[in-house]
């Protein structure tokens, strides 16, 4: 991740049930939870902004929430996520 923030148009999916302000594991098809970050949407409003732009968060949810879906000051990581490795 170098550092970055989780964006909504880099996420392909949301697994499980989970609320604002609650860690969450992330991961990647590659790599099996590489990151706990504290996530700035619920699992249902977090779905609804999956894949698109941090502009386009106000007019799908109706109000400006943060434009991260995890923001990097709220994400650590597990392990080092290599590409291709297990």
């Amino acid at each position: 991740m170098g550092g970055k923030s989780l964006l909504p148009a880099g996420v392909t999916r949301a697994m499980g049930r989970f609320d604002r302000g609650i860690p969450s594991a992330s991961s990647a098809p590659t790599a099996p939870k590489w990151a706990r970050g504290i996530c700035a949407y619920s699992d249902g409003d977090a779905a609804r902004i999956i894949g698109r732009k941090s502009a386009d968060i106000e007019k799908v949810l109706g109000f400006r929430g943060r434009d991260e879906i995890v923001h990097r000051d709220d994400l650590v990581l597990i392990r080092a996520h290599v590409t291709g490795s297990p």
